[in-house]
């Protein structure tokens, strides 16, 4: 058997074994003073002495055990599938959310430079070229160069790499104020000016002969994300079953609801499911688009891009990047807006409008009031608006 000891902040694995019917110990430095990883390597270690692989009492140490998982993994060369594998299964301590967030960039990254390429002739532009694409919005460029960084400092970490490629890489500048990444009515209408200039182009030249190659759920899907704060992720995969357009008969204010849900496709980011009113504006924009759709009882809202399986949505990085495509071929639209800047911008809106803090909290499904607040933020207008005839 065996059991963790902390020493001057650093761990310590101490093996007990009778020898020869004398009790003794072993007492063998584990260099670390993070719990949890001391804690998985008790648990190895000890099974490993059990099963008589190891023996602490005549020279092995933990050190052996490292440098020969090193080895195994320096080896002549080591693709990048199986670095991004190697590296997943050893994320034990983040939760699944996370881990799926790091497999999407790393997915990304072999698609880009390909799954056997050596992580040893992966270069510093790769990562450059890879995260400051100029259809990403900052946001998205910074979280690529976030997830990419904490990667490669772990096969640096690991001895798969000799030095940290992406240590001098810094992230781009992003907006700071929450008004910089909103999108306001007018806007929003003027990147669908630009939708509809870009496939009218399209088909007077020939481009697009189809139905399903014009976008038609762009309009109805980006307009729900404005009015209901709905994150990307959470609208890819909202279903019709979910979807309540006729609302309650004997009250005229009820226009219906959304019920965002956790399924195994999407979790919320809070964990918690919740209900989301239908708003006058968005109405017929959904009543139209479930007429089009054939009033389906079941399937995604808002089927994959072909619109040709109802039972195969979309993804959030395509749609995301469907929206950067018309938000930078818009008129007097900042080049600082971003899909998830329609949600930023519903929060905005319903607390200019007075809705009550603790109910856009809850229609927007933050875990606290706190994080709610950060759009509290009101501009001269909206100041002058609120003082307008208090005398």
């Amino acid at each position: 058997m065996a059991s963790l000891k902390k020493r001057n902040d650093t761990y310590y694995i101490r093996f007990f074994a009778k020898i020869n019917g004398e009790r003794k110990q072993k007492a063998l430095s584990l260099r670390t003073s993070n719990k949890r990883e001391a804690q998985k390597m008790l648990i190895e270690y000890e099974e490993k002495f059990e099963r008589g692989e190891i023996d602490p009492f005549n020279g092995w140490t933990p050190k052996q055990e490292v440098e020969k998982k090193r080895q195994q993994l320096r080896g002549k060369y080591m693709p990048l599938h199986k670095a991004a594998d190697q590296f997943i299964d050893e994320r034990s301590q983040a939760n699944e959310t996370t881990k799926k967030n790091y497999r999407r960039h790393l997915d990304m990254l072999e698609d880009q430079l390909g799954s056997t390429m050596p992580v040893t002739q992966i270069l510093e532009k790769d990562i450059r070229e890879f995260c400051f694409r100029n259809d990403l919005a900052k946001a998205t460029q910074a979280s690529y160069l976030r997830h990419l960084k904490v990667f490669f400092r772990w096969m640096h970490e690991k001895e798969i790499l000799k030095e940290n490629i992406t240590e001098n890489i810094k992230p781009p500048k992003i907006p700071d104020k929450i008004s910089q990444k909103t999108i306001s009515r007018e806007q929003l209408d003027e990147v669908f000016k630009a939708f509809d200039k870009f496939y009218k182009e399209q088909e007077e030249e020939g481009h697009v002969t189809s139905k399903h190659q014009k976008r038609l759920w762009f309009k109805p899907m980006i307009n729900m994300m404005y009015y209901c704060g709905m994150r990307a992720s959470e609208a890819v995969n909202l279903k019709w079953n979910h979807v309540d357009l006729k609302g309650n008969p004997k009250d005229p204010d009820d226009l219906g609801h959304i019920r965002i849900v956790n399924t195994d496709d999407n979790t919320t980011k809070s964990g918690k499911e919740r209900v989301i009113p239908i708003r006058e504006p968005l109405k017929p924009w959904l009543e139209q688009w479930y007429k089009d759709q054939g009033e389906p009882e079941d399937g995604y809202m808002f089927p994959s891009s072909t619109g040709l399986n109802q039972f195969h949505g979309m993804t959030a990085a395509a749609l995301s990047r469907s929206f950067k495509k018309f938000v930078r071929l818009a008129d007097d639209v900042p080049d600082t807006i971003m899909l998830h800047g329609l949600r930023h911008s519903c929060a905005t809106d319903l607390l200019r409008k007075g809705v009550p803090i603790h109910m856009v909290q809850k229609i927007m499904g933050h875990s606290s009031i706190d994080v709610t607040q950060i759009y509290e933020h009101l501009d001269e207008n909206d100041l002058k608006n609120a003082l307008k005839g208090i005398d």
